[in-house]
């Protein structure tokens, strides 16, 4: 039988979002005062219902650490790559597996010349390395790297249809000058990424930045990603079993990421602002759960157009 790329908590649980953070969001938190210690990060997490959270650690001992903090929270553990090859994941899966880590992501490097076939190729040995190794295996869609554009990652998707992906579209979107609507092609494009996402980092871009404040959540962009959010939540409820867990991670980073005035001091509060997101995913998964009950997915300006099974 082959590998289920997908996290499953070995229970008979119903399927379910997992939320989750991790360290590089939390560093210079609070806003304004001193920063929070390790475990009074992990202790906030805990609080605001965050049940995973996201490692990299760059050596064992940083593992050892993360993950006694999140043994004692009960908060489960993903851990993150940054691999030219699949060479470079082999150490990595070593961390993951020390952790008790339940799926790998990885924003995976490479020329921004590459050709779809040579990155489809490299990608799925990487994912053959890490299933074989028991661990789910997810490419994050990310500017910089070989998911860097729509078009190319379309074509990886052509020709190694079986990818999964940590789905992140605000890289998709500032890099597109995706300002205000998307036209029927690009929701297409998306909706082909975003049923093969396992794993999520819900950042929200304007097309112009990568990282806004998004106020209450109203605005059109917000609820173009949360919709978009549905879609992908309702595809793959689909195929999910039993203990299968979706994670989902409001990923929003510090400066340089986060926008400053001229003192350095971010504008937003992005703690907020990131649990306005993780409201945000909460909505979507309801109503993903609830066009799934009915057997239907979200209304998007491409719905029903033809797509590959996957």
């Amino acid at each position: 039988m082959s590998f289920r790329n997908v996290v499953n908590d070995g229970t008979h649980n119903a399927p379910r979002l997992r939320l989750q953070s991790n360290l590089w969001v939390l560093s210079k938190l609070p806003r304004d005062g001193e920063e929070w210690s390790l475990p009074e990060k992990f202790d906030r997490i805990a609080r605001a219902g965050y049940t995973g959270f996201e490692a990299n650690p760059d050596n064992e001992q940083d593992a050892d650490e993360v993950a006694q903090l999140c043994r004692e929270r009960n908060i489960a553990i993903g851990c993150q790559a940054y691999p030219w090859s699949a060479d470079d994941l082999i150490p990595r899966i070593e961390l993951a597996h020390r952790m008790r880590a339940d799926y790998l992501s990885a924003q995976v490097y490479g020329s921004p010349l590459a050709r779809a076939p040579e990155i489809a190729d490299l990608l799925e040995e990487m994912t053959e390395l890490v299933n074989d190794a028991g661990l789910p295996f997810f490419v994050e869609t990310h500017r910089g790297r070989v998911t860097q554009d729509l078009r190319r990652t379309i074509k990886v998707i052509k020709k190694f249809p079986k990818i999964r992906f940590t789905g992140d579209f605000s890289h998709y979107v500032v890099a597109g000058e995706m300002v205000g609507g998307w036209g029927e092609e690009v929701w297409d494009a998306f909706r082909k990424i975003a049923k093969r996402c396992g794993n999520w980092h819900g950042r929200i871009g304007n097309g112009e930045q990568v990282q806004t404040d998004i106020g209450d959540g109203t605005n059109s962009m917000c609820q173009h990603f949360k919709k978009l959010w549905t879609l992908g939540m309702t595809e793959w409820l689909k195929k999910a079993r039993p203990g299968d867990v979706l994670p989902f991670f409001p990923e929003l980073g510090p400066p340089l990421y986060s926008m400053t005035d001229l003192n350095g001091r971010e504008i937003s509060d992005r703690w907020e602002q990131s649990l306005l997101i993780k409201r945000l995913a909460e909505e979507a998964w309801a109503e993903a759960q609830a066009a799934h009950a009915q057997g239907a997915a979200p209304e998007t300006a491409a719905a029903g157009a033809a797509d590959e099974p996957v």
